[in-house]
């Protein structure tokens, strides 16, 4: 089975620590659970490849924008 994977850093950027593994709808739906629930860094989607398929910042909860 080929897996996806969700990483997690922190604003910078420079050092990414895998939140989850799991099969791609999955991990979709980590990923946008994780811009969400989070009010910091930056979160990207992997694929079994390796190539990254999304990246985002999290937006604080109570931003003006």
């Amino acid at each position: 089975m080929t897996e996806f994977e969700v990483q997690k850093s922190g604003l910078g950027g420079t050092s990414w620590t895998t939140v989850c593994r799991a099969p791609e709808q999955k991990a979709r739906a980590i990923f946008q659970r994780q811009l969400r629930l989070y009010s910091v860094g930056r979160f990207r989607l992997l694929a079994p490849d390796g190539k990254v398929v999304a990246e985002g910042k999290a937006l604080p909860l109570f931003s003006n924008n």
